[in-house]
């Protein structure tokens, strides 16, 4: 009996001692590099049997994703997350470098043909991840239904930027590059900078956008002029093939405008284009357009991420 309670010891010792000296278990403090400067950030990993589990806070404030694939091999650790938008699912990869007690590397993902990448460097703060506090919203489980594996997928509830509707957000040079292919309004892919400035009238800005492409140079002008009272733009571009659009962009929403087009006719074509603008930060935002030719189904036609010039 005596040597039963001894053995039983020993394996209870060897796992309490196999979990402390983890290499990955426990709780990580550190900074990241995002978009909106750096700031604090965590993570916390289990081990369950042979594998991990973990979270981490998301790319915006206050959210927060689950990892998954978490693998190591060696020093180096890899990992990713899904994250729902209104355009797509996103997937966050994420790779660092184990040095003891510390851990640095970088987040990226695609945006829009754009990648991104984070860097962040952590530290090992407690080997116990119940120690954990939590530091972000958590992720909302919705209708996802049963992805690969038979796992039930989740989708995060990610609290969207609150930025205020003025003609001044768009004042100042962006640089994009605009991802499709191209069609009667112009080639694809292709890269681009644009300087809006305010006009007299305190309500519109106007820039010229100079691209480049496989095919050569082009510049195509804009003016958008903003309405306080309706939370509503008129954008009317000039394209550098002679075509003009006119498009109505409703504003009333912090996260996004939505644009009416007015359709078309180029090179015996009848186009008709639908474009959405997700704001990402007071330095960022999204363009989607779908086009639709001859009254056919509307197709994605391109897709950018616009960043303003010196912005960290």
């Amino acid at each position: 009996m005596r040597q039963s309670f001894i053995a039983l010891g020993l394996i209870l010792l060897i796992g309490v001692s196999a979990f402390a000296q983890d290499k990955l278990v426990g709780r990580w403090e550190g900074v990241i590099q995002s978009p909106q400067g750096e700031r604090p950030t965590n993570a916390i990993f289990k081990k369950e049997g042979d594998s991990y589990t973990g979270k981490m806070p998301g790319l915006r404030p206050g959210t927060e994703v689950v990892l998954k694939d978490i693998k190591i091999d060696g020093n180096k650790v890899t990992a990713k997350s899904d994250i729902e938008t209104p355009q797509a699912t996103i997937t966050v990869n994420y790779t660092f470098t184990l040095e003891g007690e510390a851990m640095k590397g970088e987040v990226s993902a695609d945006f829009g043909g754009q990648n991104m990448a984070f860097p962040i460097t952590m530290k090992r703060v407690s080997t116990d991840p119940a120690s954990a506090p939590t530091a972000a919203a958590p992720a909302q489980a919705t209708g996802g239904g049963a992805g690969a594996g038979g796992q039930q997928r989740q989708r995060v509830d990610v609290p969207q930027p609150q930025q205020k509707q003025s003609i001044d957000y768009f004042v100042g040079p962006w640089s994009y590059k605009y991802v499709g292919r191209e069609s009667a309004l112009g080639p694809a892919p292709r890269d681009c900078t644009v300087t809006f400035a305010k006009r007299a009238d305190g309500k519109s800005v106007e820039g010229a956008s100079d691209c480049k492409t496989d095919g050569g140079a082009f510049k195509n002008t804009a003016l958008i002029v903003w309405d306080e009272a309706t939370k509503t733009m008129t954008f009317t571009e000039k394209l550098s093939n002679g075509v003009t659009l006119t498009s109505r962009g409703d504003w009333s929403s912090p996260i996004s405008i939505r644009f009416a087009v007015d359709p078309v006719k180029t090179k015996g074509q009848s186009l008709q284009l639908r474009r959405t603008i997700s704001i990402v930060a007071a330095h960022s935002f999204t363009v989607t357009e779908e086009l639709s030719e001859d009254g056919g189904p509307f197709v994605r036609l391109g897709s950018a991420v616009y960043s303003k010039a010196g912005a960290k």
